[in-house]
């Protein structure tokens, strides 16, 4: 994203223009660039500004992200890219508290602002006990979104006793309070750091500066009081850009981008994922919105190697600095590929705590925190299924997801302890309240064997494995399910389709023309046939049998020439047919 470094006191409610003119000035005081400024795929050259002579309270801030640097025209969209399936709210929120809300300006249709307060709200509240928003969504004049607030700011050591008091710490939040004692505390203890309004109340405290409506001035106002909001996020009404909208369904144009991942773009950074530095206005450098030296909550979390944390008072350009809760030894910001995500860093305009796009083809490995939009292919793009790495980063500042009732999602389908009657299985479960994603790992050599599938996170509640063994084996199935980086499972013993032969011995010899083949019997069978030749494993030039209903057959006439036999055994499911081949010495 690119910001604009000051918003003078008397300018517009709408945005800038992306490319238009900027000018620079110092902010009188620790200006936070709240997670509501910044924007997700952006514009060109964006930001803040401030009239220091016209205002002597916190000055207004912009944050504007931009359309992709290189898009795609529609006839060079490589359809290849994989759709996602939009991972759906779980109908009852976990959330405790309001919830993130939108409040839709008239020229936002009301289909539009219903998913907005069901689907993409859902995102939010089925998965934090306590992200509490409410924002104000318009059209204007804007790169591709952005979002407009007033800062606010605490005491590092306010904000380091309020996470240590929290009671309900995930795995990652406590992992992260000790990352902060170890490499923050030193550098920051004594000073303050920029907070969203949205934060700041999560961690409890009150008396915060909200934003009123554009119609209104974009005045700043208390939280709390009526027509007071967290944030203004405009989307663009570019007609150069065009939108795709979800919930009307057909496909993605190719020069298109998703208006609800724009808009998740901007909820993140409402709630905290946004860092207080930027480029200045010359694309030369880097400096700090909120003041010298001073950090955002996620600025807290960035660092370039394993113990080496990147200080908001050593600003650079330096490519590769990523977020962490474990002092810098998981970088656990992913994309949909599974690939780690690094911060953008370069002077260009775009938010320092975006991520780098991938290149050349953004739909590679996006994520919602991508600095640039990825057009035709974004659809459904939500912080369910890009990776988490959202979910992961709010959990760290301070959002609680409700680790303490966390339950595992349940596999359906198949029953536990069935046997399987295909080679291809369709996988059925529940969708686990806060869940991140799931993982389905499937073996043969004991419990938790991932030696036939060992699948990546998957934001759907089915998957179908189309290879699975025909042997009559034991077969085990683990589902694991992703709490923003705390992992639970459950197990499960399957039966391999398709009968097996248990006599004679694979690979034996046969001692006589008369030769008696028996075999289990399959659950869910309808019938068996066999098939016995000498040309090929599928051959059937010595015998082709009818179907049986028995599991055991003597085959009377069986050659006595020492060649190599070939038996196939067919089971059949209801005219769904698996075998299991076998090879024999005859007498």
């Amino acid at each position: 994203m690119k910001l604009f470094s000051c918003l003078k006191s008397n300018l517009a409610a709408s945005l800038l223009p992306a490319r238009a003119a900027q000018k620079s000035c110092v902010p009188a005081f620790s200006l936070f660039k709240t997670a509501a400024v910044l924007a997700l795929l952006g514009a060109t050259v964006a930001g803040y500004a401030q009239d220091t002579a016209a205002k002597t309270g916190p000055v207004k801030e912009v944050h504007v992200m931009r359309p992709s640097s290189n898009p795609r025209t529609i006839g060079a969209f490589n359809h290849e890219f994989k759709r996602r399936t939009l991972a759906q709210p779980q109908g009852q929120p976990v959330n405790l508290g309001s919830g993130v809300v939108y409040t839709c300006d008239p020229s936002i249709a009301t289909a539009t602002c219903t998913y907005l307060n069901t689907t993409v709200a859902g995102w939010y509240n089925d998965t934090f006990t306590n992200a509490n928003a409410s924002i104000y969504i318009t059209y204007g004049t804007t790169g591709l979104g952005s979002s407009t607030a007033y800062p606010n700011s605490i005491t590092y050591a306010q904000y380091l006793s309020a996470v240590t008091a929290n009671t309900n710490k995930s795995a990652i939040q406590t992992s992260a309070l000790a990352a902060l004692g170890t490499y923050d505390t030193p550098a920051y203890n004594g000073g303050n750091i920029g907070l969203t309004g949205a934060l700041a109340a999560t961690l409890g405290y009150p008396g915060l500066n909200g934003i009123t409506t554009p119609a209104s001035g974009e005045n700043l106002c208390a939280l709390g009081t009526t027509g007071c909001y967290n944030t203004i996020i405009t989307i663009t009404n570019d007609p150069g850009t065009p939108l795709y909208y979800d919930n009307l369904g057909g496909a993605e144009p190719g020069d298109a981008y998703d208006f609800y991942g724009t808009v998740a773009h901007e909820t993140d950074e409402v709630l905290g994922t946004s860092s207080c530095t930027h480029t200045n206005n010359a694309g030369t450098a880097l400096s700090d919105g909120c003041g010298a030296g001073v950090p955002s909550a996620v600025d807290l979390f960035r660092y370039s190697s394993a113990g080496n944390l990147v200080l908001a008072s050593s600003l650079d350009g330096t490519p590769g600095q990523y977020f962490s809760y474990d002092g810098g030894t998981t970088n656990d910001a992913n994309g949909v590929a599974g690939t780690p995500k690094v911060y953008n860093t370069l002077f260009n305009g775009d938010d320092y705590a975006d991520y780098t796009s991938s290149q050349p083809d953004c739909g590679t490995d996006i994520a919602v925190q991508d600095a640039e939009g990825c057009p035709g292919e974004d659809s459904g793009l939500s912080i369910l299924n890009d990776g988490g790495s959202e979910i992961k980063i709010l959990n760290a500042v301070g959002y609680d997801t409700p680790a303490a009732s966390n339950t595992a999602a349940a596999i359906s389908s198949p029953t536990a302890g069935s046997a399987f009657t295909s080679k291809s299985v369709a996988f059925t479960w529940n969708a686990a309240v806060g869940a991140t994603g799931y993982f389905l790992e499937i073996g043969s050599t004991g419990v938790g064997s991932n030696n036939i599938y060992n699948s990546e996170q998957k934001m759907v509640t089915t998957y179908t494995f189309p290879s699975m063994p025909t042997n009559g084996e034991k077969i085990y199935v683990r589902l694991y399910t992703n709490f923003s980086g705390t992992w639970l499972h459950n197990d499960y013993t399957y039966t391999a389709a398709g009968a097996v032969l248990s006599s004679p011995t694979q690979g034996s010899t046969f001692t006589g023309k008369s030769v008696t083949f028996t075999w289990n019997a399959a659950a869910g069978a309808t019938g068996y046939y066999l098939e016995i030749g000498t040309t090929a494993p599928w051959s059937n030039n010595i015998y082709n049998s009818q179907e049986k209903t028995v599991t055991s057959y003597t085959f009377p006439s069986m050659p006595t020439n020492g060649e190599t036999i070939y038996v196939r055994l067919y089971t059949n499911y209801s005219g769904v047919w698996v075998s299991n081949d076998y090879t024999y010495t005859a007498f």
